[in-house]
């Protein structure tokens, strides 16, 4: 009888189990006390998504004290797990100097190992890293590889340093044409990169892109 009991108290609580995104929507409806001992639940059974909803809990003082040392384990977690967007933010904190964990090493590592997996925000990281030349030498060719990678997925920020690329002649030949395609929604949007770029080179008056139509991306993806 026992046996009997414990069984169907076992089936009950397996049934009754939340799904991350019934825990997320408790969270955003109902606030972050609701759903955290959710979340842990959910991290017992190692959810990366769970994890890293976490770790941006304790970033942010989420309707909790904010603890940059929890959020980084939880991060960290949730990484090793697969979820890209944990890797990019471990690589975020380990370039602000407001924290202990600054470290410009750590903060490429995180990035190339999710650019490489196809994160579109890590792969424009990089292409920073290459272009300005810090921690590695510069690498203009790679840079723009990176920077095209990351507009494809739509970032669109990575636009941006493309125009600028193509507007100083950096890895590439100077075609103000196309630095002007790419920086053209940017700037109207008021993107401060894009905008710096189209006034420094006076795009505006390059509307047509006259040089030689190279490779397969010439106009960036809408």
């Amino acid at each position: 009888m026992k046996k009997l009991v414990l069984s169907l108290f076992v089936l009950v609580t397996l049934s009754n189990a939340m799904t991350f995104e019934e825990v997320y929507t408790i969270h955003k409806v109902q606030g972050t006390m609701k759903a955290l001992s959710y979340y842990k639940d959910l991290e017992n059974e190692n959810n990366p998504k769970a994890i890293h909803e976490l770790g941006l809990i304790y970033l942010k003082g989420d309707g909790i004290a904010k603890n940059i040392n929890k959020a980084v384990e939880y991060f960290a977690k949730a990484s090793e797990l697969g979820n890209l967007e944990s890797t990019y933010i471990l690589g975020k904190i380990h370039l602000s100097k407001s924290t202990h964990h600054y470290n410009l090493v750590k903060a490429y590592n995180n990035f190339v190992e999710a650019a490489n997996k196809g994160h579109a925000k890590s792969q424009m990281m990089i292409g920073r890293f290459l272009l300005m030349g810090e921690i590695v030498d510069k690498d203009y060719e790679k840079a723009l590889h990176y920077f095209k990678l990351a507009s494809k997925q739509k970032e669109y920020e990575a636009n941006c340093y493309i125009a600028y690329m193509y507007a100083a002649g950096m890895g590439v030949f100077p075609n103000f044409g196309r630095a002007h395609i790419f920086a053209k929604d940017g700037f109207e949007k008021k993107d401060k990169l894009c905008v710096k770029v189209w006034n420094d080179y006076n795009l505006g008056k390059y509307p047509k892109d006259d040089g030689f139509r190279i490779g397969d991306y010439n106009e960036p993806v809408k």
